[in-house]
């Protein structure tokens, strides 16, 4: 269907320079978009200066728990149940 090119190069770009406020993850932040534009903007390079540097990934890099416990993906343990295909049916 798309390539991984295709996403990173494309549709990933696309997607944070054109935000959708009417169909949001984060609501208090399309509000804002849709309210304030500007006040939108100032918001997010406060965000970017605070969170997108490299002493906050540094910082983030320090966490106890691993990927594989933040996933519940892949976890399925239950005893009597099973799961309802595996993946090579689809």
């Amino acid at each position: 269907m798309y390539d991984m090119i295709n996403i990173f190069e494309v549709f990933l770009p696309q997607l944070l320079r054109y935000p959708n406020p009417t169909d949001p993850l984060n609501g208090e932040a399309a509000s804002l978009l849709m309210r304030e534009p500007q006040g939108y903007e100032a918001k997010v390079k406060e965000y970017v200066l605070k969170y997108a540097n490299k002493d906050a990934a540094d910082d983030n890099g320090d966490d106890s728990e691993s990927d594989d416990e933040m996933s519940s993906v892949g976890s399925f343990e239950s005893g009597d149940e099973e799961p309802a295909g595996t993946m090579d049916e689809v």
